[in-house]
């Protein structure tokens, strides 16, 4: 499911304009990106968590280049499903 689907379903649900509805959902999207580059951790209790994850340095083999490769310590957004996210929807429990 894309961003597009999402708006299109929740524009059918709740009635409001489709622009009104990107809106809303750019801004959700956006304010998780702010409060998760500013070091919180975005909590949606039923559904799961937005964090900043480290990756570390290390390196990789490319095929194309035929040798190593140092690829650089970054930070990443990542999520956890919550357990009951993760039983009741992900493993139909």
């Amino acid at each position: 499911m894309t961003k597009s689907d999402i708006v299109e379903r929740l524009t059918r649900q709740s009635g409001l304009k489709k622009k009104e509805v990107l809106c809303i959902v750019d801004g959700f999207i956006d304010k998780i990106k702010e409060s998760v580059r500013d070091g919180n951790n975005v909590e949606i209790r039923g559904f799961g968590t937005f964090y900043q994850a480290e990756k570390k340095a290390r390196k990789v083999f490319s095929p194309i280049a035929g040798k190593s490769i140092d690829v650089p310590q970054k930070v990443t957004l990542s999520f956890r499903a919550s357990k009951v996210a993760d039983k009741k929807h992900i493993r139909g429990a």
